[in-house]
């Protein structure tokens, strides 16, 4: 396994070093969500991508837990990117502080900032990985 991720259980943590909350604060709006609140729900269409600034969301597929996104990390970004409906849900674990980045500003982050676009790769490699493993 690499080097910052762990699988507890059935369930991925992600906690690598990169930090683009501040950025992702700069350029999007910020909500905030009381532990248990719906975030998005599998099918939902996509306006936005987010970023954890406090707090932890849990991520699952009909209704099966599969990913812990601490405060740091993104996740929606899928749906922004393909267009399509969102293959996920997301759910507040605890209360918490989220960047929302709408697609224009995703793609201007994307163009602007090369550790972005890796940023973004990486999360998307870790849950491809953690899902694998699952099956």
């Amino acid at each position: 396994m690499a080097e910052g991720r762990t699988i507890r259980g059935a369930i991925m943590v992600v906690d690598e070093k990169t930090d683009f909350r501040e950025l992702a604060r700069a350029g999007g709006l910020t909500l905030s969500y009381r532990a248990g609140d719906m975030i998005f729900r599998e099918g939902d269409t996509a306006t936005c991508m987010y970023v954890v600034l406090k707090g932890s969301v849990e991520m699952s597929t009909r209704d099966k837990a599969l990913a812990i996104i601490p405060d740091g990390k993104p996740f929606g970004m899928l749906s922004i990117i393909d267009g399509r409906p969102r293959a996920n849900s997301a759910r507040a674990r605890e209360d918490c502080e989220l960047a929302l980045l709408d697609e224009r500003r995703f793609r201007v982050m994307v163009e602007e900032s090369p550790d972005f676009v890796w940023y973004v790769i990486n999360e998307f490699a870790a849950r491809l990985r953690a899902t694998s493993a699952l099956i």
